[in-house]
């Protein structure tokens, strides 16, 4: 079966969804919150991510693209993150695809002109459309995958070329 596993990637918290064409298989929060120095979390997080992925053996991997949000030191450490999720999918020759958050997002309707309110949507979405009451990161995550089980084909390729910036 068809199974992508979705990241909202952080350096303290990420969320995780595990989804087919049948639904959501499985979500989570992945947290190194007690870790301050940045390298530290890094290392954590990219062996935290490795288990998982070892552990869920998902088909494909999507995740969102970093953005640059006026914070030079945390667009750097994202930045980093998004490299080591690369290696380890690399390394483990799974397929994976970087999904910006305003295609992800439009896909699944979600409107806010703040990020506060657009995370609130996020969660609004993933209760009204899987039952699910989520922290903001896994309910990301289940947006991200909510948009990839609809717009990646088994073969890696993007469906509607309109959600892809």
């Amino acid at each position: 079966m068809f199974r992508i596993l979705a990241l909202d990637q952080a350096s303290k918290n990420t969320g995780w969804c595990l989804i087919n064409k049948d639904g959501v298989e499985g979500y989570g929060l992945i947290s190194v919150e007690g870790d301050t120095a940045p390298l530290l979390r890094l290392k954590n997080m990219f062996f935290k991510i490795y288990d998982l992925i070892k552990e869920t053996n998902p088909s494909f991997v999507v995740f969102e693209g970093t953005q640059y949000q006026n914070n030079a030191g945390t667009f750097s450490v994202l930045s980093k993150l998004q490299g080591l999720i690369m290696s380890i999918l690399f390394l483990k020759n799974i397929g994976f695809f970087i999904v910006e958050p305003t295609c992800w997002k439009a896909f699944c309707k979600i409107t806010g002109r703040r990020r506060e309110e657009q995370k609130l949507n996020t969660k609004k979405f993933v209760a009204d459309k899987y039952g699910l009451i989520l922290s903001e990161d896994e309910a990301d995550a289940v947006g991200i995958a909510t948009w990839a089980i609809n717009n990646i084909l088994e073969d890696g390729n993007v469906k509607s070329k309109s959600h892809v910036s």
